[in-house]
């Protein structure tokens, strides 16, 4: 498998999730969050056309989300804010699913994510086989500041 790279260009958005409001289960879900999902989808089926579905048993996937600021002082910087990490990455995992790219997301075995506060907004995704190789300490050995 090759490194499948991904430059979606736009405002990142989170995965909307139901929140529980008054014994009642509402919906969180924007038109902002569908577009950017639509973004994410179709440059996952460009990938698909130009690759094919990634078929490996283990995937390692990179996300770096630029978080749109006019703050010149802050571009570069760790973006510690709302939306979660967690929540954008997952809502990219599903739309490369849906585009077809990725059969399934339990595949991904090591994913890295980060925020970075940048000029204009974007998603910069790499896709590829997890070959890690065992670790040298034994898996029944733990280290020895463990007690």
């Amino acid at each position: 498998m090759d490194i499948v790279l991904l430059n979606v260009e736009g405002t990142p958005r989170p995965q909307p999730r139901p929140r529980l409001c008054r014994g009642r289960v509402v919906s969180t879900a924007d038109a902002n969050a569908r577009r950017w999902k639509d973004q994410i989808q179709a440059t996952g089926k460009l990938a698909v056309e130009a690759h094919g579905q990634i078929q490996a048993q283990a995937v390692a996937v990179v996300m770096r989300f630029d978080m749109p600021t006019d703050k010149a002082d802050r571009h570069g910087k760790p973006h510690t804010f709302r939306p979660d990490a967690d929540n954008l990455a997952k809502l990219a995992l599903d739309a490369i699913m849906t585009a077809g790219l990725l059969k399934d997301d339990a595949a991904v075995s090591t994913l890295v994510v980060t925020k970075t506060w940048a000029a204009k907004g974007a998603l910069t995704m790499t896709l590829h086989l997890d070959d890690r190789t065992p670790s040298p300490v034994p898996a029944d050995r733990f280290p020895d500041w463990i007690a």
